[in-house]
């Protein structure tokens, strides 16, 4: 009997393997492989639990390739369970050992990682095949190593222990406790290269930013001082206008004055007719009397306030023509005191057609100041 039950088992396999390779499949996507691997671990979980009840270890809910991945990042123990209902083994396995919770406890508090599928399903018969499983239920333990000789590169996950069959949930704990035992070292000592790698990355990157922060405080420094020493620059080069500009300003005025003296009508002689006498009270307190001709403008009168000073320099000192693009502007008023009359400059307003200058008049010179000049405006 044990031979025909071997026998049996043999030719079932042989057509589980013609039916998976022979009989055609729609072609699909690895997306799409990856969305049915995962729908059909999922389906497993449920089935199992409506059939063995929720006391079950934590299966994993994803694809085997997804597990072993999870497991490889964490540095995990995993273990994988290949199962068929066409073994008789199958059921007691699952009642008696996957069921126990003992088995359950320990496999949460060693932190394995538990993947378990049905080898009618394409990944996990594709996992068979790797792993070269024979009789079900079918279990390894898989764990990240590096293989000898390959220091320089990553773990991989490797098949540290394989065991067939049915096994008592004693068995399997002191299966894993020898692999955790045998293989846990190494995977500690993975644990810590990898922290220690962490720690050095965190390092630099601490590094990196503290870098980063100081050269960017650096450039801001820069730049806050390019942008102190444009303005300063720009502020120096305007107060370089302004005074260059106050300097022409002010030899223009002077120009002009000089040149404005030599256009001043002379005194009228003591026989003319038609002349008025006018008075000045300089800015200075000092009281300066000059004719005029009835026919001279109010501006001839600003003129001569404007020029007095000049009247004693040498005529070598004189400007022959008046500064071009220059328009001069009188920086005082003539002002007859009672009543109160404020003379204006005109070019062409004869005195003696300006109330309070014809035939005499005591004027006032008003200094302005840039408010006056406002309110003379308005």
């Amino acid at each position: 009997m044990a031979i025909l039950y071997a026998c049996i088992n043999i030719i079932r396999e042989v057509l589980q393997i013609v039916y998976y390779f022979l009989l055609p499949r729609p072609a699909v996507s690895d997306g799409q492989n990856r969305q049915r691997d995962s729908q059909l671990a999922t389906q497993f979980i449920q089935k199992f639990a409506e059939k063995y009840g929720n006391v079950h270890p934590e299966f994993f809910r994803g694809t085997l390739s997804e597990a072993l991945e999870r497991a490889k990042n964490e540095l995990r123990f995993v273990m994988v369970v290949l199962q068929t209902d066409e073994h008789d083994d199958t059921d007691i396995f699952n009642r008696d050992t996957l069921t126990s919770q003992s088995l359950i406890t320990f496999l949460r508090e060693k932190n394995i990682l538990t993947w378990a599928g049905d080898v009618k399903d394409p990944e996990p018969y594709q996992a068979s095949i790797t792993l070269q499983a024979t009789t079900y239920p079918f279990i390894a333990i898989i764990v990240a190593q590096i293989p000898h000789g390959n220091t320089g590169s990553g773990p991989k996950m490797i098949a540290v222990d394989r065991f067939e069959g049915f096994s008592s949930p004693e068995n399997m704990i002191a299966r894993l406790t020898m692999s955790i035992n045998r293989y846990g070292p190494e995977l500690q000592r993975i644990r810590s290269e990898r922290a220690g790698h962490e720690a050095a990355r965190q390092i630099r990157a601490q590094q990196d930013d503290a870098y980063l922060a100081s050269l960017r405080a650096d450039q801001e420094k820069e730049r806050r001082a390019r942008e102190l020493a444009e303005a300063k620059r720009l502020a120096e080069e305007h107060a370089r206008k302004e005074e260059e500009a106050r300097r022409l300003l002010a030899l223009n005025r002077e120009n002009w004055r000089r040149w404005a003296i030599t256009q001043l009508p002379d005194e009228p002689h003591p026989n003319e007719i038609e002349v008025a006498k006018l008075s000045f009270k300089l800015a200075n307190g000092e009281r300066v009397v000059r004719k005029f001709r009835a026919t001279d403008t109010v501006e001839t009168a600003y003129i001569f306030v404007d020029t007095y000073y000049l009247k004693n320099e040498a005529s070598s000192s004189t400007v022959t023509e008046p500064p071009s693009n220059y328009e001069h502007t009188f920086d005082f008023l003539l002002v007859s005191p009672y009543p109160r009359i404020v003379h204006h400059v005109d070019k062409f307003k004869e005195i003696k057609s300006e109330q309070g200058l014809w035939p005499s008049a005591n004027l006032i010179v008003e200094e302005l100041t840039s408010d006056d000049d406002d309110d003379d405006d308005e």
